[in-house]
């Protein structure tokens, strides 16, 4: 019997895009491949992140154990302005990037919940230590 393998040339052109973004932004291939495997353990995370590639804006629409990828969007983005100790973000930060961080978070998220809440609830810095 003839067995027929079919592609979904939309998954491999999504695949291809967030590869090269990543690619350029350093990322490594293991990031790539946890953020693959992440979107993939999802329909709706997945339907997200291609929106965000169509549309460079967050539906909000995916959550698991409270967050949502705009929630993980400004724990990222809350941690880029500590790790450069400024109060904003300026213009050079690469904020796709950050998309591309709070994407992978959540998969991660999906994959280990215990571990990466508590991650997620870590006060930054000392200031939160009492």
């Amino acid at each position: 019997m003839k067995q027929n393998i079919v592609f979904d040339k939309r998954r491999l052109s999504t695949y291809s895009i967030m590869e090269e973004f990543c690619t350029e932004c350093g990322f490594d291939n293991p990031f790539i491949t946890e953020l693959w495997e992440g979107l993939l353990l999802h329909q709706e995370l997945y339907d997200e992140f291609v929106c965000y590639l169509q549309s460079h804006e967050f539906k909000g629409d995916f959550t698991y154990e409270g967050y949502t990828i705009p929630d993980l969007y400004f724990y990222h983005l809350r941690e880029y302005n500590f790790q450069h100790d400024i109060g904003k973000n300026p213009e050079s930060c690469n904020k796709d990037k950050l998309t591309f961080l709070a994407f992978h978070t959540m998969g991660m998220l999906l994959k280990e919940p215990a571990v990466y809440k508590a991650q997620l609830t870590k006060p930054l810095g000392m200031d939160n230590i009492q």
